[in-house]
């Protein structure tokens, strides 16, 4: 297997969601994070019309970060020890977002 891309937690009231990602490593390097980081947008903005997509990173994940800043999604800070990782316990995370405003107009 590739990877696996998802779109999860739907918020009806503020038209958001959430997209996740991971990488079998035999395929890192490839740019297929990144053509799925800009893909999964281009859906969610067009024909699901939502209005905010964001996507969460542990904070020593740089590959993914930049991930998300090349394909204009926005650092809006980081959760302190917001999330249970299996194997690794409570790690902090970095959220990202694009509105679809702001990627209609890159």
């Amino acid at each position: 297997m590739v990877g696996v891309a998802e779109i999860f937690d739907f918020d009806t009231k503020v038209s958001a969601v959430t997209i996740g990602y991971i990488l079998n490593q035999n395929y890192w390097g490839k740019s297929i994070a990144s053509k799925t980081t800009s893909l999964l947008p281009d859906y969610l903005f067009n024909e699901i019309e939502v209005n905010r997509v964001q996507a969460f990173v542990m904070t020593e994940n740089e590959k993914s970060k930049n991930v998300l800043l090349r394909n204009n999604f926005v650092k809006e800070g980081t959760i302190r020890q917001g999330n249970f990782w299996q194997g690794r316990g409570v790690v902090d995370l970095v959220l990202f977002s694009i509105l679809k405003a702001e990627y209609g107009a890159k």
